[in-house]
């Protein structure tokens, strides 16, 4: 069988689709707008303070989010966007000090984690963000397994930031690469996994 379903896979990689699961379940998250009018983005870049991120409704790794906190250029990308027939998926901007933090969940288990340090408000590796390790507490495990289940993914790469309200949950990645986490994991990640497989497989 799938690991990960094909629910879970079409629910984390559809950020409005995430978005909606962790809000029905009360899962803090930031603030984020959803539409399809050019106009009523602007709106909604205004309701978020004029410090928003815009990104692709489909994506990964950091590709094609932009940061928009200027008046003009929010009105040049998103009259640019809707051009090509974009959804406007618009989350507030969290200041959060150049740093993530991503959760390894399996089954019920965080099993590894660590934060993602940047030189830019961008915290991808993908960008050039550096793995530092991270000791997960009780409070942020917990988060990450709610959120790997209410999006009904076995195995997932959740990606949260520190605001000064708390842990706030970004992402739920269904497909998560795992090699910057494993240089400060003392876990075998691959271990973990196919063991993790070979328990639950339906033989």
């Amino acid at each position: 069988r799938l690991i990960n379903s094909r629910e879970s896979l079409e629910i984390a990689s559809d950020k409005f689709l995430t978005s909606v699961f962790l809000e029905n379940y009360k899962i803090p998250t930031p603030k984020t707008i959803i539409c399809e009018d050019p106009n009523s983005a602007l709106e909604g870049f205004e309701e978020l303070g004029g410090d928003c991120v815009i990104k692709p409704l489909y994506g990964s790794k950091g590709v094609g989010i932009t940061r928009l906190n200027d008046r003009g250029f929010a009105e040049n990308v998103i009259y640019s966007l809707s051009k090509l027939n974009q959804v406007f998926y618009l989350q507030e901007f969290i200041e959060h000090h150049n740093r993530d933090i991503r959760i390894l969940v399996l089954g019920d288990k965080a099993i590894a984690g660590m934060y993602r340090v940047s030189d830019n408000w961008k915290t991808n590796i993908n960008f050039g963000a550096k793995p530092e390790p991270i000791k997960i507490s009780d409070e942020l495990e917990n988060l990450a397994i709610k959120a790997a289940r209410i999006t009904k993914t076995e195995i997932a790469g959740v990606d949260i930031i520190e605001s000064k309200n708390g842990f706030l949950v970004i992402e739920v990645n269904s497909i998560p690469g795992f090699t910057a986490l494993q240089t400060v994991s003392k876990v075998n990640i691959a271990e973990e996994i196919v063991s993790y497989f070979l328990e639950n497989a339906e033989i």
